[in-house]
Order: C-alpha cells, then structure tokens, then sequence
C-alpha cells in the first residue's frame, strides 16, 4: 500500500493485510533501514521521507509537512516507529492529531527545544550542514557527518554494516538532504513535550546506553510521564537499528 507522495515499502506480515504500523528512518536513510523488521511481525510501512530517497523535497515549513504525512497516512495505521529524524516526526505527528494514533516506540530521538537560545545554536549548526551540502556536495557531507563524536561508538560493527550504511548515504541528494534539513530540523520543529504528557497512548521509548545525551533526554521524558515504558539498551550507542537491531527486532515480534 503506498503512502501518497512518498516512497516506501511493506515489512512483516503484509499479505493481504493493510500495514498497521508506519516505520520513519533517520536523517541520511531511507526505508530500506527497516529491513531488520521481523517477518512475523505486524504489516507495516516503511517510507523514504521528504528529501531522502525516491521521495520528493519538501516544500512547506515544518506543520505543513507534518500535515501533509498525517493527511495522507491509510486509515489502517495506528501505531508509529521512528529512529532520530524519524522519531521526531512521529512524536510531531502524535502532537497533531493525538487521538488518531494509539502508540509509538521512538528510538534516540529529541522531544523539542524549549530554549530560544538552545534553538538559535542548533539552527547555526544546521546552517553549517545545509552550507556543507549546497557548496561542497554529498561526498563531502558525508566525510565530515561520518566523523561526528555521535557516531563514534559504532567502530566496532562489522565492515560490511559501515560500508553498506556509508552507500545509502553517498546515494542521496545533496540538495534534499539540504532541503530535509532546513524544513525538520530540530530547530524548526515545536516543542512536543507538553502535548505527550497528555497522550493516552502506549509510548515505548528507547535509548542506547553509550548515548549520555539521549539517555537523559529518556529519563526526562520518564520523570514528566511516567507510564512511558524506558528502555535503555546496554552497549549501544545512538543508532540503535544498527547497534542493537536484535532488541529493536524483539520490541516488534508480534
């Protein structure tokens, strides 16, 4: 079942069943992310978002965006997944329209900055990047977002993991990473804590134990909501699909 003006594919048990679950990838991925989604698992669909992939760049701000991805989701979906990027889009998209989701696992993502300062140093950051993609180009770009301290704690997976991460990153266009960048970073997105303090939903929040800044983040969303069910995964770092694929697979199985 395609998602209209998005690139995508079905994961888990999707014969003749309509996809219960939207998979959302991080910054520089692509569906093909959630390739370690369990057979036997739930339908669900996983898609390319705005500038990444076959899909096109986004045109809007930051609630246009979100509007058009909630306007186009099949009435079948119910539940969210979202890594990093993906993950503040789907907290983004619970805080739309909260009664039209009943849960969500979010891995290593950011509810929103509260602080006007905190937002103008991150949109100077991300200025940086968008400069790196618009004047220097992918390659370039993915040299220097490989070297981030971020990172660091995936040195040890297998060759052929990096390597194979490394070319769907290459594979991408500069100009809609530059274009994803400047709509949903985390500069530009609204705060959403306030509006998951009050969601009913089931939220599974995950974060690797090596990712002292998302940990926190984790715990902070725990002392402010109680019911989400935290889960800090040992020996991983940020991207938990690649790190810890295993225990994101087992949160999934049925």
């Amino acid at each position: 079942m395609p998602l209209a003006g998005f690139a995508g594919r079905l994961y888990g048990k999707h014969a003749g069943a309509a996809p219960r679950i939207l998979l959302l990838h991080g910054f520089t991925g692509d569906a093909r992310d959630w390739g370690l989604w369990p057979e036997h698992a739930p339908a669900a669909l996983a898609i390319d978002l705005p500038g990444h992939g076959a899909s096109p760049d986004p045109t809007g701000g930051f609630a246009d965006e979100i509007g058009r991805l909630l306007a186009a989701l099949p009435p079948s979906i119910e539940r969210l997944v979202g890594y990093s990027l993906g993950g503040r889009i789907a907290l983004s998209l619970i805080a739309a329209a909260p009664a039209r989701l009943s849960g969500a696992t979010i891995l290593s993502a950011h509810p929103g900055l509260d602080n006007a300062q905190q937002r103008r140093e991150r949109r100077r950051d991300d200025q940086h990047w968008i400069g790196l993609l618009q004047t220097q180009g992918i390659n370039a770009f993915v040299d220097a977002w490989e070297r981030q301290p971020l990172f660091a704690t995936q040195a040890g997976l297998p060759a052929a993991v990096l390597h194979a991460q490394r070319q769907r990153r290459l594979a991408q266009r500069a100009e809609g990473l530059a274009r994803n960048l400047a709509c949903f970073g985390l500069a530009e997105m609204p705060a959403t804590w306030t509006a998951l303090k009050h969601w009913p939903g089931h939220l599974h929040w995950l974060a690797g134990a090596l990712d002292a800044k998302f940990v926190a983040i984790a715990k902070q969303m725990n002392n402010m909501r109680p019911r989400t069910h935290v889960q800090i995964v040992p020996d991983a770092g940020h991207n938990l699909l690649l790190e810890a694929p295993k225990i994101v697979q087992r949160c999934h199985a049925h």
